[in-house]
């Protein structure tokens, strides 16, 4: 009897020795996302942004869509490209590896944007495959904080200053259907964004921007 209780006792120990080492090894990972996007956003004094655009898009017409790019290829841009001299200047290796496992991350989501003006919605509706992550990207086009509500998408309301931009995480649901995003202050308040959880939308492939083909992310 004693032999049993022993071994279930270290059968136990065990068991919650593996769980504390995964939720140790989930904190970890959130630690260091954090410090890629803050060293995204700051290092240098002006961040990788301000090339690359606030969620790595691109879309500035400066630096090319990084969502997803590999450590190497990051280390690569950074030794061999002129304009990066600065960040060479400033950042430790440590700061690579977290930009790089925060791009990773970033590669793994699906970016729906869309712009509130007035409270219209610009575009006002998108098409995403069940199962997919997303990252909802909304741009307040107005002077005035706004705050944004979903309805059915389980998400926090987000509150956005004027002329900038906040996300949400969103991980579509396995079932086709249609999700909602409004404005609960604007001008407006019977415009909404729809997002439809459709098996037909294109399919997103981790690491590559929408619409585009399937490439190696570089910087």
């Amino acid at each position: 009897m004693r032999s049993y209780i022993h071994t279930a006792m270290i059968a136990a120990l065990a068991i919650f020795a593996m769980l504390s080492s995964e939720r140790d090894s989930v904190a970890d990972d959130s630690e260091l996302l954090a410090e890629g996007a803050r060293v995204y956003a700051t290092v240098a004094g002006l961040g990788c942004k301000t090339c690359h655009g606030e969620f790595a898009e691109g879309d500035l017409g400066v630096g090319p869509f990084i969502r997803g790019a590999s450590e190497g290829s990051i280390r690569a841009a950074i030794d061999a490209t002129n304009e990066m001299l600065v960040v060479k200047q400033s950042i430790t290796d440590s700061e690579v590896s977290a930009v790089a496992a925060y791009l990773r991350y970033l590669g793994t989501m699906q970016v729906v944007r869309t712009l509130a003006k007035r409270g219209r919605f610009l575009p006002d509706q998108a098409s995403v495959r069940p199962g997919t992550r997303i990252q909802l990207v909304v741009q307040n086009a107005g002077l005035d904080t706004h705050t944004f509500r979903s309805d059915n998408m389980g998400m926090a309301d987000v509150v956005i200053p004027g002329r900038s931009a906040a996300s949400r995480e969103w991980l579509a649901p396995g079932e086709e259907g249609e999700f909602s995003l409004y404005c609960i202050d604007c001008k407006l308040d019977k415009q909404s964004l729809t997002l439809r959880v459709d098996k037909a939308a294109q399919e997103f492939v981790p690491g590559t921007p929408l619409n585009a083909p399937a490439a190696g992310s570089g910087m």
